[in-house]
């Protein structure tokens, strides 16, 4: 486990802080562009010839809509950890680094789960303690649990602030959240049958309690005295007159009303798809005589009744 340590600073740029507009540098960091680089084609090389190369290629399949959604979770993942939103999210805006950590949780992994065939998984789910880091710690409750914890303690001042003043402990923070969006989503699109995804009932009240420590977490943001995060109030300049009250607010909202409309979103297009197939299904059955009729008929009137004239 020691020996990823050292790459933990790939999930970060540094550099002097830019004061002229746009403010950033438009250079992205070389450890961050190589190690990207470097997971790109060690994706590549295990999808492609390595697995054409071993026996039983036939049970391994990859399509073409798994590489590229794997390649846009790297494409999003360059644009988050480079300029310009790493630059103004480390040097002048929470709010963008708000933006930046949305990205990793809820674009960049669900890519990569998406565009990871589930074979690749095999050598994890051998192992006793990654089978259980692949099917006991994302379910559910503890999935819910450990992710909240995650993005509530990172989000803590004492925490957000350290992670602004050292490279390390930033990068540290990113790989949080991209382990916080993993156990987010898995439960809601696993691809192992050993970790077979939530019910869809289930999905929609997993996503309606997410909603409860983002909105807390973002209403404490915004309702905070400004500077919740005082190294946003130390920049030299404030980039097109935004302050930092303002985009403390802004950084919040975005936590409160940004994260939740995306979970409220996705609950109810997984309840009207899950309606639908269930109305679906009972039509078909119905169409096909398997399903009896709902209405239970009217029995007949028994005894005789005297007609009134």
């Amino acid at each position: 486990m020691l020996t990823f340590l050292p790459l933990l600073p790939l999930l970060h740029v540094g550099g002097p802080e830019p004061t002229e507009a746009p403010y950033t540098h438009w250079i992205i960091d070389p450890t961050i562009a190589l190690g990207i680089i470097a997971l790109t084609a060690a994706y590549l090389i295990v999808v492609g010839p390595l697995n054409r190369r071993r026996p039983g290629t036939e049970n391994r399949p990859v399509t073409k809509a798994q590489i590229r959604w794997f390649l846009l979770g790297q494409l999003m993942l360059l644009v988050s950890l480079g300029p310009p939103i790493d630059d103004w999210s480390h040097f002048f805006f929470a709010s963008v680094h708000m933006v930046q950590h949305l990205l990793l949780m809820f674009v960049v992994v669900p890519c990569w789960i998406k565009g990871t065939p589930p074979w690749v998984f095999d050598p994890v789910m051998r192992h006793p303690v990654g089978r259980a880091a692949m099917t006991r710690l994302p379910r559910l409750v503890p999935g819910f649990v450990l992710a909240s914890l995650i993005i509530a303690l990172w989000h803590w001042p004492a925490f957000y602030n350290l992670t602004l003043e050292n490279q390390f402990v930033h990068g540290v923070q990113h790989a949080f959240f991209l382990v916080a969006g993993f156990l987010f989503f898995w439960p809601l699109m696993s691809t192992v049958e050993e970790a077979p995804q939530l019910t869809p009932p289930m999905k929609c009240l997993y996503l309606f309690m997410q909603t409860l420590p983002s909105g807390v977490v973002g209403a404490m943001i915004v309702y905070a005295e400004p500077p919740l995060y005082p190294h946003y109030a130390e920049s030299a300049v404030r980039p097109w007159g935004l302050s930092v009250a303002d985009d403390q607010i802004l950084s919040g909202m975005l936590m409160w009303v940004g994260m939740n409309a995306i979970f409220l979103i996705m609950l109810s297009v997984i309840f009207l798809r899950w309606a639908g197939d269930e109305d679906r299904k009972e039509r078909e059955a119905v169409q096909t005589g398997q399903l009896r009729q709902r209405i239970a008929p009217v029995p007949e009137p028994r005894g005789h009744h005297q007609v009134i004239s």
